[in-house]
C-alpha cells in the first residue's frame, strides 16, 4: 500500500459521500490517478470492503439516520441513495439492517444499527486528522461567558443513544425549539471505553437564556450552568467517528504541549451542523475543553 494512496483516502472518501449517484470505478479512476484494479485493490485492503459496497452503505447510513431522527418520506431517502423504486431501497435496506425503512423508523435495532455500521465508522475514524505540531500550535483558549444549557441525559449503554436523541428531538419539535435559534450541545460526562455500560452518560442539550421551569417536563430534562472561564476550543469538519481520536489528541498532545490543566468541567461539544441534515464530512462541530486558570 502506498503513501500516496493514504493521502488520496480523504479526498476519496469526501468525493464519494457528495456525490449524488454513485460512482464508478471508472470515474473514480479518472479522479484519482489510479487504474480501476488498483484503485479497487488499495481500498479493499486498506478499508476492508469493496469501494462499490462501501458507497452503497454510505447511502443506506445516511437513509438511517434520517429515518430514525428526520421526517424525510421514504420515497425521498430511496432517491438519495440511488434507488430509483422504493420497494428495491426496501429490500436493500431490511437486508443489510434487518429491518424494513418503516419498521426502523417506528422503532429501531439499536444493537443491530450499531454492529453494522461499525466498519464504516471505523473507516471514518481511521481517516481523522492528526494533531501536527503546527495544529497543536495554533490552538487558542479563549474566554467563554457563562452557558446555560437544557440538558437531557442519557445514561445506558452507548448502543442505545439513539432512543435518547429521538426523545430529545421530539421535545424539541414539541416546544418549537429549533436549532437555528437555539445552539445544540453534547456533555461528554464519560469515555464508553472505560465506563460500564450501564453507566454511560451522555448530555443531549440545547442553550437558553433564562430557566423556563415549565420546560422540565422529563426526569431526563434537568438545567446545566458551564462556569464562564477560560477554554480551549477545536473546529472539527468531518464524521462524528472522528471525533473520539481527536479528543484523545487534544488530551493527551495538546494539554501537555501548552502546559494547560484541564478543569472539572465535562467535555463540551458545540454541534454548528450536523449529519444528516449534511453529509458526514461536512458536519461541523466545536470543541470546547474547560482549563484551570490558577
Amino acid at each position: 500500500m502506498s503513501e500516496p494512496f493514504l493521502a488520496l483516502l480523504p479526498q476519496l472518501l469526501a468525493l464519494i459521500e457528495a456525490a449524488d449517484e454513485p460512482l464508478t470505478l471508472t470515474e473514480l479512476s479518472a479522479r484519482s490517478g489510479y487504474s480501476v484494479w488498483h484503485l479497487h485493490r488499495q481500498f479493499r485492503f486498506y478499508c476492508g470492503m469493496p469501494l462499490q459496497s462501501y458507497q452503497r452503505l454510505l447511502k443506506l447510513q445516511r437513509a438511517a439516520t434520517a429515518l430514525a431522527y428526520r421526517q424525510t418520506p421514504v420515497t425521498e431517502l430511496a432517491l438519495e441513495a440511488g434507488y430509483q423504486h422504493a420497494e428495491s431501497f426496501s429490500r436493500a435496506f431490511a437486508r443489510w439492517l434487518g429491518q424494513a425503512p418503516a419498521q426502523f423508523r417506528q422503532q429501531p435495532d439499536w444493537l443491530y444499527w450499531a454492529e453494522q455500521t461499525e466498519q464504516l465508522n471505523q473507516i471514518a475514524a481511521s481517516d481523522a486528522p492528526t494533531l501536527s505540531a503546527a495544529a497543536i500550535a495554533a490552538v487558542r483558549a479563549e474566554t467563554r461567558s457563562g452557558t446555560l444549557l437544557l440538558q437531557w441525559l442519557h445514561q445506558g449503554h452507548p448502543a442505545s443513544i439513539g432512543n435518547s436523541i429521538r426523545r430529545f428531538i421530539e421535545f424539541r419539535r414539541t416546544h418549537k425549539l429549533h436549532p437555528s435559534r437555539f445552539a445544540t450541545f453534547n456533555l461528554l460526562y464519560d469515555d464508553p471505553q472505560d465506563t460500564a455500560p450501564d453507566q454511560y452518560r451522555f448530555g443531549l442539550a440545547l442553550q437558553l437564556d433564562t430557566v423556563q421551569p415549565e420546560l422540565l417536563q422529563a426526569p431526563e430534562l434537568s438545567y446545566v450552568e458551564l462556569p464562564a472561564g477560560l477554554y480551549a476550543r477545536f473546529d472539527h469538519t468531518g464524521p462524528d467517528a472522528q471525533l473520539e481520536p481527536i479528543i484523545r489528541a487534544l488530551y493527551t498532545e495538546l494539554l501537555p504541549a501548552k502546559g494547560w490543566v484541564p478543569a472539572d468541567v465535562p467535555l463540551l461539544l458545540e454541534r454548528v451542523s450536523f449529519f444528516p441534515d449534511v453529509p458526514a464530512h461536512q458536519a461541523q462541530t466545536r470543541i470546547w475543553l474547560a482549563l484551570q486558570t490558577n
